[in-house]
Formats: structure tokens, sequence, C-alpha cells
């Protein structure tokens, strides 16, 4: 009876002014999410050799962006709840926390990828049993590499935190929401390379769900943790632990009772298979593990514009990647699609694909940044946001959302490298992202107008690394004709 009164108590104080308004952007978000989930239920397995290369990849890409648009979506409203708590510290401290959340879930990726390659390549050998045995050593061999990274991490958790410029009451709350979350790490990465086995044998909509079941259960369990059990911060890290539970236990389900896929590790071959994984895991983890750099170095130059700034970058990071998770699904799709042409040495469709992904992604921006605009009072109202985090709101979704455009091509072109033999540019081109093309840029513009300037900064590099990208990748693809 007191968790009911008490969550209804919160809700009803502060959300009241604004649930018409949250509640209609809910409606349409989720509108939104189904209907991208029916046309992954109903997409068909394509010859990507023949027909419309820009209809392969709208098709692809929409398929695919369900589970992820899922998760950020959960995310956004996770931000919306901890923001009812009223308090600037608790959405900084989302922010320093994100900085390291963005690194774990780097290393998962990367940590994915290479698990999806080497157990398609064996099930494509047609040998069951080895394959079994080989999906039972790359997840003994993943444990034991998140495992001492989440220790590790969480042992230098504090120095880490005040490295980003986290202080006072912002650095306790991260802390103790970090505190929770790091153990589970291992967890995420079992779930994730899960979802990669599902792949690899061919059955992307089951493994969709892998993801649709943590963003479903953590959308349940924040509010009755957060506000029902009044565990504030760390109730919504005790949601996200049990969500990354119910994402392995899924994800495991299927891959035994279904598939029959996962035998006992062979200790034998454990060396052997760890050699070959990493040959494989190492290019795609070094890639994804540039961008926290750029990350954790843009949240510690917030922070010296104080708690607020570093609040407002925290609500921008939830909003973005919900406003353009097909950007972030185009990636995934652009592979199938050059990868089978390059198979059959259709060169000219590997340049059109290029040339597709971006008149895609131009179109799609365009959208999304229409959208941002209308909504952005919107998000101002419901999370409460004032000063500097307000005003960086308002920047962001009234003109400097485009910097996606350009971010958008940066993923489509080291896509393209990573499915045409080129996986050093991919390398190269993210460190230089997220150094070179951020590190100046970045102090420049937050020296010459502060907060604000950060963001213009990020988005003049992210412009000058996207055309650097697209030269390479036309010359790249042109020197195959």
């Amino acid at each position: 009876m007191y968790i009911g009164s008490n969550f209804l108590s919160h809700v009803e104080s502060d959300f009241d002014s604004d649930k018409g308004d949250f509640l209609s952007f809910i409606v349409v978000e989720s509108m939104v999410l189904w209907l991208i989930i029916f046309l992954g239920l109903c997409i068909m397995q394509a010859r990507f050799t023949e027909g419309s290369i820009f209809k392969h990849i709208s098709i692809m890409t929409f398929a695919s962006t369900a589970g992820l648009m899922s998760l950020f979506l959960v995310d956004l409203v996770d931000m919306y709840w901890l923001s009812l708590l009223g308090e600037v510290a608790i959405a900084a401290a989302v922010g320093y926390a994100g900085s390291i959340l963005f690194f774990t879930l780097s290393l998962c990726i990367g940590l994915s990828i290479g698990c999806s390659a080497m157990i398609s390549q064996a099930i494509g050998r047609g040998e069951k049993d080895t394959t079994k045995h080989l999906i039972g050593n790359v997840f003994l061999i993943i444990v034991a590499i998140t495992l001492p990274v989440s220790l590790l991490v969480l042992w230098f958790l504090g120095d880490i935190l005040s490295f980003l410029g986290a202080k006072g009451d912002a650095h306790l709350l991260a802390y103790q929401y970090m505190y929770i979350i790091l153990p589970s790490l291992p967890l995420l990465a079992l779930a994730m390379c899960s979802s990669g086995v599902i792949r690899a044998i061919g059955q992307a909509k089951v493994a969709m769900y892998v993801t649709l079941v943590g963003g479903f259960v953590n959308a349940i369990l924040d509010p009755i943790f957060i506000f029902g059990f009044d565990m504030g911060i760390e109730g919504a890290a005790v949601a996200t632990f049990i969500s990354r539970i119910a994402m392995v236990a899924y994800g495991l389900q299927v891959i035994i009772k279904k598939y029959d896929l996962l035998a006992k590790p062979h200790l034998l071959k454990v060396v052997s298979d760890a050699k070959n994984y990493a040959h494989i895991a190492f290019p795609a983890v070094l890639t994804n593990l540039s961008s926290p750099i750029g990350v954790a170095f843009v949240t510690a130059s917030m922070a010296q514009f104080g708690d607020s700034a570093v609040a407002g970058h925290a609500i921008i990071s939830k909003i973005q990647p919900l406003a353009f998770a097909g950007l972030f699904a185009l990636s995934g799709s652009i592979g199938p699609i050059a990868g089978q042409n390059l198979g059959a040495e259709k060169f000219d469709r590997i340049m059109t694909v290029l040339h597709s992904s971006i008149k895609f992604i131009v179109l799609y921006c365009l959208v999304a940044c229409l959208a941002l605009a209308l909504f952005a009072p919107l998000f101002v109202s419901m999370f409460q946001a004032e000063g500097d985090a307000a005003t960086l709101i308002y920047v962001f979704c009234y003109g400097l959302s485009i910097i996606f455009i350009f971010n958008g091509i940066t993923f489509a072109t080291n896509a393209l490298f990573n499915n045409i033999k080129a996986p050093a540019l991919a390398t190269l081109l993210n460190f230089l992202k997220a150094t070179v093309f951020t590190f100046p840029f970045v102090w420049l513009g937050g020296y010459m107008y502060g907060a604000v300037g950060i963001y213009i900064g990020l988005t003049i590099g992210a412009l000058l690394v996207a055309l650097l990208g697209w030269y390479l990748a036309y010359k790249r693809v042109d020197s195959l004709r």
C-alpha cells in the first residue's frame, strides 16, 4: 500500500502539468516503434544483387531499428522519471555516468561483432557440434574479458568520475548509480553476443526480441524502483541490472531450447578459439572504443560550465539516439548489401550503396530534425530544464541536430570499409573523429562560446571527418571497378 501511495504522490505532484504532452509524445513514439517492428516481421530475405539499392537500404534499416529504438525510448523515459525528482545533480550524474556506460557498451558491441562473425563462419561450414562448443568457448572468453574490466572500472570509479569533472552531489550520485550497474557488464556482453549468435544463424527478427525484452522490463521497473521503493537514481540502476538479467535469460533460452546451439566449453580448445576470436574481435573492439574517448572529453569540457550544462548534455544524449535510431541501424544494414555485391563482383552497385546511403541519411535527418524542432519546448518542460540545460536543448533541437547528417555519413562509410576489406580505414576514421576532429574543435568552441560552443565545435569536426570519409570511400570503391 505504501509503495502505491508513494508512487502516486510523486507522479501526481510533478507530472500533471505536462501529462498530456508527455503522453502524446510517448504514444507517437510507440506507434512509430510498432510500425517499425511490423516492418521487421514482414521483411523477407532479400537478394541484394538485384533491385533498388535505396529500397534495400530503407527496408533493412527500418527493420533493424526497432530493437534499438525500444532501448533508446526506455532511456529517455528513464531520464524523465529521474527529472521528476527535481535535482539538477541527478541529471548531471546520469551525464557523467553516461560516458562510462558508453565505454562499456562500445566494448560489448565490439565483442558481439566478433562473436557474430566467428559463429556465422562456423555455421556456414555446417559443423553443428563444433559450433555448439565454439559458442560455449566464446561465451566463456567474453566473461573472462568483461568481468575483469568491470572490476577494474569499479575499483577506479571515483577517480574516473573526478577526471570527467564530477563534483559534490553529482559525483556521489553518479558513483552510487555506476556501483550498481557495473557488475552487470558481463551480463550485457552475454546478452548482446547471444543476439549476435541468433543473427549469425539468419534469425534477425528473433535477435531483435532480445533487446525488446530488456527495454520492456526496464520500462516497467523504472518507476516502481525510483518512486515505489523511493530509491531515486539507485532504483534506476537496479531496474537496468534486472533488465540485463532478463535479456541474458531470454537470449540463452532461445539459443539452448529453440536452436540447440550451446554446449559446455571445450577447455582444450579455449586457447586456440581465443586467438581466432581476438583476430576477428580486436579490430571491431578497437574501432568501437575510440568513440568513448571523444565522449569523455566532451563531458569533461562541459563540466567546467557547471552541473546545469552537464545535465543539458545528458538530456540531449538521451534524445539523440531515439531521434536518429535509424542512422545507428544503417551501419548494420549496409554490410550485407555491400557484401553480397562484392561477392558477385558488381562493383557499380557498391558505389550505388555509398550514394544511396547518403541520400537515405539526408532524407531521414531532415524529418528527424524537424521533429526535434517541434518537440523542443516539450523536452525543456518535461525534463524541468533551466539555465544552460534549457539553452543547450533549444540550440541543439533548433539547428545543431544537423550534426547527425555528418555523423550518419561517417557511420555509413565506416560500415562500407568494414565490408569491402578495408577495416583499417574505419578504425583510422573513428580514431581521428574521436581525437583530431573533436579535441581542438571542442576546446576552441567552449573557449569562444561557452557550453553552446562545445556543440558548435563538435558539428564542425563532424562535418570535416564526414567529408574525409566520403572521399576515401569514393576512392576505395572506385578502385574496385
